[in-house]
């Protein structure tokens, strides 16, 4: 973790108790002192997904704009001020979450901008931002193009995303009326699962889960032409950069080498 680097200039003196007084904890974040959020500090899925993005991104994030959508406990909005980020703004839907995140902000001591807002509503941030940040969402939302496509209004270049699909397999098949003139035939790829209830992982606020083509397409629809080579985590989780333009910020072909 690039936090673990040096220690935060505003610890609590009472870390431990805070951290147990908090709640469940998604995101493992170091406090100072030897305290992270979760246990012993050995790395997270989070963790993991952040280490493969900085395959793609400059050193520094001087003098642009980041967006953290649906931020928990902020430790992808901490790792862009970190990096240098004159602003960061972090949405997240859950109240709780978003206490982490802001006294996290505190011990820290940085700048990030946290708004109790829903992913859909990001149109109404009413502002641009370079860089948007969109890891453990899409599969969440009810309507993950809708919110995309607001995604690619106000984004000016990049989203890093990261989300759950459908891996690809070749007994994936789908018989639809395709083509000119539409005609049934069989289609591998460019589908998306609906979730109802709880039939994955026993969590009702999962939607969506597309496959890969699918979620490039939907980058395509927002704007996001320009698409980096996907990664695959544990075996369930994508990974793409994406760009509106061909002169990113990002070094896209460096992604997943």
């Amino acid at each position: 973790m690039s936090e673990q680097l040096h220690e935060p200039p505003c610890p609590l003196p009472d870390a431990r108790a805070w951290v147990e007084s908090s709640g469940f904890w998604y995101h493992n974040i170091y406090l100072g002192n030897g305290v992270y959020t979760m246990g012993d500090g050995t790395p997270q899925h989070h963790e993991m997904v952040w280490q493969r993005f900085e395959q793609s991104l400059p050193q520094s994030f001087a003098g642009r704009s980041v967006l953290d959508v649906g931020t928990n406990a902020g430790y992808f909005a901490l790792q862009a001020k970190l990096r240098g980020a004159q602003r960061v703004v972090g949405t997240e839907v859950e109240p709780r979450f978003l206490g982490q995140a802001e006294q996290i902000r505190k011990i820290w001591n940085v700048d990030i901008d946290y708004r109790l807002a829903d992913a859909h509503d990001v149109a109404r941030l009413n502002e641009s931002f370079d860089l948007v940040v969109f890891a453990g969402i899409l599969y969440h939302l009810k309507h993950p193009l809708f919110v995309l496509e607001a995604l690619g209004s106000i984004c000016t270049d990049a989203i890093l995303l990261e989300t759950e699909f459908i891996p690809d397999d070749p007994r994936n098949c789908l018989v639809v009326r395709q083509g000119k003139p539409a005609a049934l035939q069989p289609t591998h790829k460019g589908a998306m699962k609906f979730i109802e209830t709880t039939e994955l992982n026993g969590d009702s606020t999962n939607w969506w889960v597309p496959d890969a083509e699918c979620v490039r397409g939907m980058l395509r629809t927002a704007g996001f032409v320009h698409i980096s080579r996907p990664v695959v985590l544990h075996e369930t989780r994508l990974l793409l950069v994406a760009s509106r333009k061909q002169n990113s910020i990002l070094d896209l072909d460096a992604f997943g080498r």
